[in-house]
């Protein structure tokens, strides 16, 4: 009966393990990414975590705040900040100044990539962690067992070429995104890597008919809607060619404190037709989803 009682326990934890083994999207090809990405082929209501997801404890573009997400969220989207030391070693951080984020002061391309190991990174209330910043070749490295699709931020003066290269080197075309804010930088990045998904731009009609002029391919477009909603036309017109739209709560619904209001206005997004909402909210915002 021990053994019997026992190997029921074992099974009950295993079945309520599952949604962990699930989380892994586990693409064999970049031809996966796209049809992942598709919206004829499956829409879907995916969250973005802004700057990785960071919650108390937790620091902004950190590999432990993405394991912490992904413990919470299946197939999340993962937006990172992308900088570079004094001696030209790519790694997570959003600010060019040190003060807010961690222990240290000045601009991060005073330091070398051995001084900037010297410093602790802090959690968005301003406390101390004992995390430290993490090289971009180690995420790449942690994306390519397939946790979550990465939409890379470049910072300023962040060479293309070198984020494009890393995300090659590291082989995970198949889970990475590349963020511009610009045409010029939009067909740079898919000059020098046809095959990467590119976010790009398109709050309007007259960047809709800019998209469709850049030569870009539409399945290696997701679009970024702006920082509040657009026009459901313009969702319907992107739809239409089969490319996700993003669009960002960071001013607007993250803001809202009532928890069922807050809920309401995400879901109102979705069935708006928003695909990917970039959140600095994530896991709240997956658990509003019906």
């Amino acid at each position: 009966m021990i053994v019997l009682k026992n190997l029921i326990i074992l099974i009950t934890f295993l079945l309520s393990c599952t949604h962990l083994f699930a989380q892994k999207l586990n693409f064999n090809s970049v031809e996966d990414f796209y049809h992942f990405m598709d919206y004829n082929a499956q829409p879907k209501q995916l969250v973005s975590a802004h700057r990785g997801g960071p919650y108390p404890t937790y620091p902004e573009n950190c590999i432990p705040t993405f394991k912490h997400l992904v413990k919470n969220i299946y197939a999340p989207v993962i937006e990172l900040d992308v900088e570079m030391s004094k001696d030209s070693v790519m790694f997570l951080m959003h600010d060019n100044q040190l003060g807010r984020t961690t222990t240290g002061e000045g601009s991060v391309r005073d330091y070398t990539w051995k001084e900037l190991q010297k410093i602790q990174l802090k959690d968005d209330d301003g406390n101390l962690t004992k995390y430290k910043f993490d090289r971009f070749d180690k995420v790449l490295k942690w994306t390519s067992k397939g946790y979550a699709v990465l939409t890379v931020d470049v910072k300023r003066g962040v060479p293309f070429e070198m984020i494009v290269n890393a995300i090659r080197k590291a082989k995970v075309e198949k889970y990475a995104a590349v963020i511009t804010y610009n045409w010029e930088d939009a067909k740079l990045v898919h000059q020098l890597a046809p095959e990467l998904m590119i976010s790009v731009t398109i709050m309007n009609d007259q960047h809709w008919e800019e998209a469709k002029a850049s030569g870009i391919p539409f399945d290696r477009m997701i679009a970024f809607t702006g920082v509040k909603l657009c026009d459901a036309s313009l969702l319907e017109k992107l739809h239409a060619k089969g490319i996700f739209c993003i669009s960002a709560t960071f001013h607007t619904s993250d803001k809202v404190k009532d928890e069922k209001q807050r809920a309401k206005e995400y879901q109102d997004a979705w069935e708006l037709g928003v695909d990917i909402i970039a959140t600095d909210l994530p896991i709240e915002a997956h658990r509003a989803k019906k």
